[in-house]
Formats: structure tokens, sequence, C-alpha cells
């Protein structure tokens, strides 16, 4: 009896230590703890072991703490938690160079939430593990267009997430490294023959469409890559890949960014 209600409550440490979603994967903390526990240990060189994670996979670590505290001592407090995760891949054979991004995201708001013990599930490290999309120069050919599958925004709005920023850091080294390249990033939302009401300001699917795009080049713009090499625009739900798209999976489809090859 005593050995079922140990495996029980380890059972139930080990659910609350840690969330796992599709590409996503949750390290969570204790309160006013930042380093890893042996637990921490156990979960991560499992997810090493089964190759939900692996050196070469492109990483992003974003720590977060709960509405406790200071804002600046949450900012601090997420970061050494991210720092922490990052310290131990590295100890297990990943190199920086797959970590993409290693950030304190500070606190989670929670309105109306007031007590004194915080909100367990915001003391956490996600770890984003996306694929990029394949770009070679030599098998590019003039206005081919390239579907990045990894660029995600806010529902109704023009707003980058976290979770592209892989995708994002692939298409400016991309552009780097092959100097000669312009291109066009062009926008497309769902869908043709389905009435949408977007929320927000942004309720005209062209228009949405072509902020995104617009997104797209202000990030790369903002990391060096000149505009004279990027133009953009926004196709609303002209130019679906699927039509009809009567399925959740063949809307996603049709929610895309591509970029065209103009030159290179």
């Amino acid at each position: 009896m005593k050995n079922f209600v140990a495996i029980c409550v380890l059972f139930l440490v080990s659910a609350a230590a840690f969330c796992q979603g599709t590409d996503t994967f949750e390290v969570r903390f204790a309160k006013r703890v930042i380093s890893l526990s042996k637990a921490h240990e156990a979960y991560l060189d499992k997810l090493i072991k089964t190759g939900k994670i692996k050196p070469g996979q492109q990483l992003m670590l974003l720590g977060y703490a709960d509405y406790r505290g200071t804002p600046e001592h949450n900012d601090t407090v997420s970061a050494e938690r991210a720092g922490s995760v990052q310290a131990y891949l590295l100890s297990k054979g990943f190199s920086k160079s797959d970590i993409t991004m290693c950030a304190g995201k500070g606190q989670i708001q929670r309105p109306g939430m007031t007590g004194v013990n915080g909100y367990a599930p915001d003391r956490k490290v996600q770890i984003i593990t996306q694929g990029t999309t394949k770009m070679d120069i030599k098998e590019l050919k003039v206005n081919e267009t390239v579907n990045l599958k990894n660029i995600f925004f806010e529902g109704g709005l023009p707003d980058i997430t976290m979770a592209s920023m892989p995708e994002l850091e692939n298409l400016l080294n991309f552009l780097n490294e092959n100097k000669k390249v312009t291109l066009q990033i062009e926008g497309h939302v769902c869908c043709k023959g389905i009435t949408t009401v977007n929320e927000g300001p942004y309720n005209n699917d062209q228009k949405l469409s072509e902020l995104r795009a617009k997104a797209i080049q202000d990030y790369l713009a903002a990391k060096g890559i000149s505009k004279q090499r990027m133009k953009y625009v926004g196709y609303g739900t002209t130019k679906p890949l699927i039509y009809p798209a009567t399925t959740e999976a063949q809307q996603a489809q049709n929610r895309r960014v591509e970029i065209r090859i103009l030159s290179k």
C-alpha cells in the first residue's frame, strides 16, 4: 500500500512539474526556484533519449514567472530559469547554435488573480521545437514561391508569435548568406467561400494578409536586411492552396506566408 501511495505521489509530482504539447514542452518550477532538480533533468533526459529534442535541432527556450513579485524580479527569474535549461542542454551535447533564442519573458498577466501562492503553471520554461523550411539557393528558381510553414500570428492580428522565431531566423540567415537574393513576401488568410469575421481592427482579409506580410519585412529590416531587397503583398483569400477547404487542417494550410524569389 505504501508503495502504491508513493507511486501515486510521484505521478502527481511529475504531472505538476511538466506539461508536454505537440511541439512545445514545458518544464515547471516551484516557487522561488530557478535551478533544475533531478526530476527536471530526468525529464529532459527522456526527451533527448526519445528523440523529441536532439542536437542539431533548432530550439527556442522561453522562461516565465507568475504574477507574484515585481516586474523586474520576474524578468530576472524567468531569464534564469531559461538559462538553467540551456546550460543543461549544452552539457548534453547541444550547441549554442541549436538554441535560437534563450530569453526570460517575465510574468504572465492574470487579471483578477491576487492569491499569495501565485499561479503554478506560469512558473515554467517552454522548449519550442520546430523545424525550419529548407531553402537551397541552388534549387530555388526565380519567380518560385516557398511556403514558410512555421510562421504564426495572433488570431485576427498581424502580430507575429514567438513560435515563429526559428523560421524567421532561418529566413534571415538565408538572406545574409545570399546577398543577391531579392524577394516578395506574400501573405494569405483563410478562406475563399467562407465568411469570416476577424477580431480587432483588421476586419478586412486582404488588409490583414498585407499587414502580416509587412510584419515579416519589418522584422527582417530590423535585423539589417535592406528593404530594397524585399517587397510585400497581401492576397487575402484569393489564392487558396486547397479549395474548398472543408476541414480545419485544410484551412490552416491556406493561412500562410510565402516568399517569392525575384532575383538571385
